[in-house]
């Protein structure tokens, strides 16, 4: 056996094989069958572990599928280098070098993945996968933190070779075995990826598959991604925290100084995308609107996009730098965010830098910006060309158009749409590979956006429509989309009304897992329904009628007092609004978010409690405790025998405000807030 060494762990290969065969520390050993590795390589899999499958009609959404075949990764390399802290396998194909590198990095082994072209012509590759073998099937019990789905999977009760697969992009899989645990990370600063855990006879096998495409040029290389192996023996930290502590030292860090307080409301002055945009009103009178919102408790006005649009609707602007006169053009858009000032509320733009349909100026008259596919004919979304965002032109172009928009309306920030990326360019600038224009791309055009604020001496209020809880963004983003809590509710919706005790026990083992592997500092937007969910995608409906009135309301109290800054979205204060019918809830929002006010501390704090009941009870940056309850019939909570003060309550349930009790009494659907004494 060849052996590397730090004072953190051991790691042991097979001298004939070179494979990957143990990991130890402290007392926990984890025994492996190898790391095994595929790609697609003119247009079928190099090594035959996984299915192919081909990328060139995936939209900007699909991730690679993990189809295992049941192969076994037999691949000897032609030759290994090692020494104490670091060791090398060169694996030669038919028209591919591969080499593993393995490296010993503190508390990580840290593993990188390098294919060169061997053939005299260029090698058109499509995904690139790692394939992890722990030597273990029983008592393998493996989660995705802050992804979906998000139980916890035992490995013994998966069907064989039926991988399940992460419905986010996913960086961090956790593993509890009985002797300790494991994480296994991989980061790709330039494609998406998929991710997923699958079983054979003998062993757990664990995939990350990259989205790399790209003609690798003769005798040229290219790297896809890095993996992560970090050991955690039973009885040392929190397993969680050690993927916080890595992702922190390799660098990816929230960026600090913007806006992450308040409440923030998505609307349009043309009405609800529901509705189908029903109203005709303009942004003189949609201010109208705003003191009935600052009254309500909201401080941040997301306006869906007011720019320039065809019949195809908002999100198809032809030029972004005009607002639509059918919205009030520039005097109506400088009123409303002058008004919306005026009350101390901030206004954040809509952007759409994914393109107009390809016969408008900005597409037409800069035909290097937008991505090709392999023919060079142009790529197409949503009858929409799909911009390069890699392109420093096109970077640069958006800059500006954010700075002008800052300078002429004094815009405080921007919702971005379509920012994980767009379809791969097979023409793309410079160096740059085709898959770049997903991840890599959308970090750069939300880089892009926030600079645009920066120069017009803006704080940094940034919110990317980026689905996935990736590092890879944190430097960039103020607050984080929110997706997967979104998936999370939507994938526990039945649970809610059957087994409500059920259904806070997994959506508290969900959250506290998310706040424990992410940045303290990394604040995120909380939302049970945006523009798209209530009209086309997932639900497809409003919170109210998804969940019922009460449970809605519930729900709702558990957005705004939690960590993160809740949004709600146009009409769900009064479903007259879209056209529906049911309770005006614009009161109960009022209190809510009037609690929030007075009694939450401000910070990103939230300490998770589990109750084995229909309640949902948290603490809030230490000081302050908050009971929601889920269920129909009125809950009580026991306080240990600690005495709280009671300071705010949804209804009258026989405790007044300022009570010192020491049992909550919750009603249906209610909430309190309690200070312990």
């Amino acid at each position: 056996m060849i052996t590397l060494k730090n004072e953190y762990m051991t790691c042991s290969f097979d001298e004939n094989k070179g494979q990957l065969r143990e990991i130890s520390r402290g007392g926990l050993t984890l025994g492996f069958d190898g790391l095994g590795f595929d790609f697609g390589c003119d247009e079928k899999m190099a090594v035959g572990l996984l299915e192919y499958q081909s990328m060139l009609e995936f939209r900007t959404w699909n991730l690679p599928g993990i189809v295992p075949t049941g192969a076994e990764f037999d691949l000897i390399p032609a030759e290994y280098t090692y020494d104490e802290k670091s060791f090398t396998a060169d694996f030669h194909l038919e028209k591919a070098r591969v080499k593993l590198y393995y490296e010993l990095e503190g508390e990580a082994l840290k593993v990188r993945l390098e294919i060169a072209n061997l053939t005299s012509s260029p090698l058109y590759l499509n995904t690139c996968a790692f394939v992890l073998g722990l030597n273990q099937v029983e008592d393998v019990v493996f989660d995705f933190p802050a992804n979906t789905p998000i139980q916890h999977c035992h490995a013994a009760e998966l069907k064989p070779l039926e991988a399940v697969q992460t419905g986010l992009i996913n960086f961090a899989v956790h593993t509890a075995l009985p002797g300790g645990d494991f994480n296994l990370l991989f980061i790709d600063d330039i494609e998406k990826w998929g991710c997923g855990v699958y079983r054979d006879e003998t062993c757990t096998r664990y995939v990350y598959d990259a989205g790399l495409e790209m003609d690798l040029a003769p005798e040229s290389v290219c790297e896809v991604g890095t993996l992560y192996l970090m050991p955690c023996e039973a009885g040392a930290q929190n397993p969680y925290l050690q993927i916080r502590d890595l992702t922190a030292r390799l660098g990816y860090t929230p960026c600090t100084g913007g806006i992450h307080e308040g409440v923030m409301y998505s609307c349009h002055p043309s009405g609800t995308m529901d509705a189908g945009f029903p109203l005709k009103t303009d942004l003189f009178e949609y201010a109208d609107y705003l003191p009935t919102l600052k009254k309500m408790g909201v401080d941040h006005v997301w306006l869906l996009p007011v720019f320039e649009h065809n019949e195809e609707g908002v999100y198809h602007s032809n030029d972004q730098s005009v607002i639509d006169p059918r919205y009030g053009g520039e005097e109506g858009c400088k009123y409303f965010c002058h008004k919306a000032h005026e009350l101390g509320m901030t206004v954040l733009f809509d952007y759409v830098p994914h393109g107009p349909a390809p016969e408008f100026p900005v597409a037409k008259d800069n035909p290097e910006w937008p991505a090709k596919r392999r023919d060079g004919s142009l790529q197409d979304e949503w009858e929409c060309v799909s911009m390069d965002y890699n392109h420093p032109g096109y970077q640069e172009y958006t800059t500006r158009l954010v700075h002008d928009h800052v300078k002429r309306f004094g815009v405080d920030g921007a919702r971005i749409d379509c920012a994980m990326g767009g379809l791969s360019n097979w023409r793309p600038y410079r160096n740059n590979r085709p898959s770049g224009n997903s991840v890599l791309a959308g970090v750069h055009i939300t880089e892009a956006i926030r600079s645009g604020f920066l120069r017009g001496g803006k704080k940094s209020f940034i919110l990317p429509e980026n689905f996935n809880p990736l590092p890879n963004y944190y430097h960039c983003t103020d607050l984080f989309y929110g997706m997967n809590l979104y998936r999370a509710f939507v994938d526990l919706q039945p649970l809610l009304s059957s087994d409500p005790a059920q259904y806070a026990a997994l959506l508290t083992d969900f959250l506290e897992r998310e706040a424990w592997i992410t940045p303290p500092n990394y604040h995120k937007m909380r939302f049970l329904g945006n523009h798209d969910t209530v009209s086309w995608v997932w639900q497809s409906a409003r919170a109210v009628d998804c969940y019922g009135a009460g449970a809605a309301r519930a729900l709702f109290a558990l957005i705004a007092l939690m960590d993160g800054v809740p949004m709600i979205y146009q009409g769900d204060e009064d479903p007259s609004l879209y056209g529906g019918k049911g309770e005006n809830l614009t009161a109960y929002f009022t209190l809510l978010f009037g609690h929030r006010k007075a009694f939450i501390p401000k910070g990103n704090s939230t300490e998770w409690l589990h109750t084995n009941s229909p309640v949902m009870a948290f603490v809030r940056e230490g000081e302050v405790m908050v009971l929601i309850n889920l269920s129909q019939n009125r809950q009580e909570y026991d306080f240990a025998g600690r005495q709280v003060r009671l300071l705010a309550a949804s209804a009258e349930n026989g405790q007044g405000a300022e009570d010192t009790v020491t049992l909550g009494r919750i009603p249906a659907y209610g909430y309190q807030i309690v200070r312990c004494l």
